[in-house]
């Protein structure tokens, strides 16, 4: 989903008689005071850590308020969403059933799953288990496709194919959501079931993750959950949960930090949680071996934390170094919510931060923080060095002036002209409307005014997309027949093509047009009804379907450039039709 994920520095091997002593209580005072603070100053109304070392629960404990308009606290048992923690979930609900035998990373998806279709055929063939989970199908994130929308994970996995990549199969990394849904949605059909059922069975059960669920509908149930918040300039309000069911192999599973510490301890013991053994402890190593080089704008933010050392991706989990030590990590972000889960595999030491408040730093800032105390090293002032630093990206922005528009233009259109519905057969619908004297577009849950931009461009902006810029573009016919717009950065514009106005026709309005047509005073053809639809036939060709496609213009279905439309006499009934063609426009009179 979409995400600001600061990659962790992670700490390595115990070696010493004092990194393997336990903090003293005074360490967990500073780091409480530290917490605080930072908290305070990123504005975050709530924050949840907890610190395992080796097999145990060091520090587990809660921060501000869960629900600022009811004033009520974090606790340890605090539910808040993971975001993106959650592919780590997903990678190893993989890696069972690979200790299981039913499936092996290196094959093919297509031998799992027989309807599997990506753009291009050989990655449709080629493309691995293994694939899914490390980022390099090729694909850029397309979240527009999924973020907000009703599909079904079904539905998803099947839209796969509409979506173009940008980069060449296993060239780089490219962080892909849909991939992870894709893992899940195997993990489904493999075991005849579901991903959340795979997941309670054999990771929330036996790590005694009795609260954890995987819906905004399961975790507003719970007495003791977070609310989601926004920050705009120094104002944080309340946004809404959104369901990102669908998706959820990808990010959708709520947990409390008391019970994420228990996910870390497996990770830090061979996969094993007490005497139960959760995945083997050579699936396990694969998940946190490099598979991939992360580069790209990601890498620039997470060089961060790691002092621009070598950063890579394996399963489900980045992997780059604290102070030298190797570290493992991923964080997440997801409509309110702001999560990390961190550790440094051969000290023995994790944390994991959750917040309640939409693309926050802190929880990279405070597990920083923390690997350092427990560490027993001097903490570096992570938190001073990353508000400097977001405070001058944001005067930045600020300051920007648009140097691209055109001033003075007008559309070339009148407003009506540019509503209707536009689709894609990936991304969905754009619905535009009027809205007063400019334009109001709707997509998936997305609602965004559009003002006039420049010549056919409209913009506009939205609490969590930001700037909306949409083209409109006409036709040979003078129609404004398509729109684009920007919804994944890395490719051109998506088009989105006019779909034909929706209506219904009783049998006594069809009748209206059906009947015989002389076009030019020399050919006939003829107009019937059949199944509720026009029909039309010219002598010694095949019978053409009519789709209706808005006043009184229908399109021949399968005939690009084709339709046909009606004309009516003062009467108000259907005196004639025009013949639209590529080669020429050709009159008819009715006269049977």
């Amino acid at each position: 989903m979409r995400q600001r994920i600061f990659l962790s520095i992670l700490a390595l091997l115990l070696v010493g008689p004092y990194l393997a002593a336990q903090p003293s209580s005074q360490v967990f005072q500073e780091i409480d005071k530290f917490i605080e603070q930072a908290r305070q100053d990123w504005h975050v109304p709530g924050v949840a850590v907890g610190i395992v070392k080796g097999d145990k629960v060091a520090y587990s404990k809660g921060f501000g308020q869960r629900d600022v308009e009811a004033g009520k606290p974090v606790t340890e048992n605090t539910l808040f969403a993971i975001g993106s923690s959650t592919k780590a979930m997903a990678a190893l609900s993989v890696l069972q059933l690979a200790d299981d035998g039913l499936v092996e990373l290196d094959k093919p998806v297509l031998d799992y799953l027989p309807d599997f279709r990506m753009h291009d055929d050989y990655v449709t063939q080629h493309l691995a288990v293994r694939d899914l989970l490390c980022h390099r199908s090729g694909l850029p994130r397309h979240d527009a496709v999924w973020y907000g929308s009703s599909d079904s994970r079904e539905e998803l996995f099947h839209k796969l194919k509409y979506l173009e990549p940008n980069r060449g199969f296993r060239e780089v990394f490219q962080y892909q959501n849909l991939m992870y849904m894709t893992a899940g949605y195997l993990v489904g059909q493999v075991t005849r079931s579901s991903w959340e059922e795979q997941v309670q069975e054999r990771i929330f059960t036996p790590l005694e993750m009795k609260r954890a669920n995987f819906s905004v509908e399961a975790i507003q149930k719970d007495p003791d959950h977070a609310k989601p918040y926004i920050k705009e300039k120094e104002e944080v309000r309340r946004l809404d949960f959104r369901n990102i069911d669908a998706i959820g192999p990808a990010g959708s599973v709520n947990a409390s930090v008391r019970e994420m510490c228990n996910w870390l301890i497996v990770q830090l013991n061979g996969g094993k949680y007490g005497d139960t053994e959760v995945v083997s402890a050579s699936r396990l190593a694969d998940s946190h071996q490099s598979v991939i080089p992360v580069t790209g704008p990601m890498s620039g933010f997470l060089a961060f934390d790691n002092n621009g050392g070598p950063i890579t991706y394996g399963l489900g989990w980045f992997i780059s170094t604290h102070k030298g030590r190797p570290a493992i990590q991923h964080g997440g972000n997801i409509d309110g919510f702001s999560a990390m889960v961190g550790f440094l595999p051969k000290d023995s030491i994790g944390v994991v931060v959750l917040t309640n408040l939409n693309g926050n730093m802190l929880p990279g800032i405070i597990r920083n923080y923390v690997f350092d105390k427990m560490l027993g090293e001097e903490a570096r002032d992570w938190n001073s060095e990353m508000l400097a630093m977001i405070s001058k990206m944001e005067e930045q922005q600020e300051e920007q002036e648009d140097v691209k528009r055109v001033k003075g233009t007008q559309p070339s259109h009148n407003l009506e002209a540019y509503t209707g519905k536009f689709t894609h057969p990936a991304y969905g619908a754009i619905t535009i409307t009027p809205e007063g004297d400019s334009l109001h577009l709707s997509y998936h849950m997305v609602e965004v005014s559009l003002g006039h931009y420049h010549y056919d461009v409209f913009a506009g902006k939205n609490d969590l997309t930001g700037e909306v810029k949409v083209a409109f573009h006409t036709n040979m016919d003078g129609e404004v027949s398509r729109l684009s717009t920007m919804l994944e950065p890395t490719l051109d514009a998506i088009n989105f093509e006019r779909k034909a106005e929706e209506k219904a026709f009783t049998e006594e309005e069809l009748s209206a047009f059906t009947g015989e047509y002389l076009i030019m005073g020399v050919q006939k053809l003829a107009v019937s009804e059949k199944d509720g639809e026009l029909q039309i036939t010219v002598p010694g060709q095949p019978t053409y379907t009519l789709e209706y496609y808005k006043g009184l213009e229908f399109k021949l279905k399968g005939l690009n450039g084709y339709s046909a439309l009606f004309r009516k006499g003062d009467s108000g009934k259907v005196t004639g039709l025009v013949m639209i063609q590529p080669n020429g426009q050709f009159k008819g009179e009715k006269v049977k």
